[in-house]
């Protein structure tokens, strides 16, 4: 069954670590608002290829272990900062976050512009051997080109561990790419899309088809690509208000399908 839900109001060397990162020339990068909200905010150093990355795992107060949402990036030279934002909604509702700095940017080694989809695979690797986070509750959220590197190497991930479900912000997987991902999945993206069918209804069917029951949609109304509210006028990237900016229905719709998925028991391995 389809659900579609409508808001209407080249590897560098080791060497490379020594070069400067790529900086952000337009992009404002707020300092996420954790404080009160991180039970602990734990700095992971891990490999990939040759390259040292860096990432951050962000645990919720309470006690653990806690289900982990691990995030692949958007395109472009972006840091984990880029996902604060994220993280905060996700914290405050009780999800421990994987974060992580692209090569070439932030604490990362390397010079950003390669090995995006190697690289994520590495942060998942080092997210999901992480103490504190419970291995049967793992979700992953892509977003624009990192549903994409998620799809092309979803096999990869099921080797690394099995993921409870997917999250597509910014889909741009089509009917032939999104069965790739044999996991359920909901597929976020904004109403201003120009292929929003062919990234919405019809990849949500062909998962249905090949997965029954297995995919939800919720279309953003009102929402520019990466899922920021734009009814009150166009994101000013420059500004660091753009964090809050987020549409509210969009991170809702998120959350509780995250809610759905961590309730359900699975009954042996995980």
């Amino acid at each position: 069954m389809l659900l579609v839900l409508l808001l209407t109001s080249c590897a560098p060397s080791v060497t490379d670590r020594a070069a400067q990162p790529t900086p952000l020339l337009t992009d404002a990068l707020p300092t996420p608002r954790l404080e009160g909200i991180a039970a602990e905010r734990r700095e992971v150093r891990f490999a990939s290829g040759d390259v040292e990355l860096a990432g951050e795992l962000d645990l919720p107060m309470g006690s653990g272990p806690h289900p982990l949402v691990f995030i692949i990036h958007h395109s472009g030279p972006v840091p984990r900062d880029a996902y604060g934002y994220l993280a905060e909604i996700l914290l405050r509702a009780g999800y421990a976050v994987f974060r992580f700095d692209k090569r070439g940017t932030g604490a990362s080694g390397g010079v950003y512009g390669c090995c995006e989809r190697d690289d994520a695979l590495a942060a998942y690797r080092a997210a999901v051997a992480q103490a504190g986070i419970d291995r049967c509750r793992v979700f992953i959220v892509a977003q624009s080109i990192g549903t994409q590197h998620l799809a092309a190497q979803y096999q990869a991930y099921l080797q690394v561990q099995r993921p409870r479900g997917v999250a597509l912000l910014s889909n741009l997987l089509r009917a032939d790419d999104i069965v790739r991902i044999a996991a359920p999945i909901i597929i976020i993206v904004a109403d201003s899309e120009p292929d929003l069918n062919a990234i919405g209804p019809e990849a949500a069917a062909a998962h249905n088809a090949r997965f029954p029951a297995s995919a939800t949609l919720y279309v953003a109304d009102g929402a520019e690509h990466t899922l920021f509210d734009i009814r009150d006028g166009p994101i000013d990237w420059t500004d660091p208000a753009w964090v809050d900016r987020y549409h509210r229905g969009a991170m809702q719709a998120l959350v509780q399908q995250l809610d759905a998925w961590s309730a359900v028991r699975v009954s042996g391995s995980c």
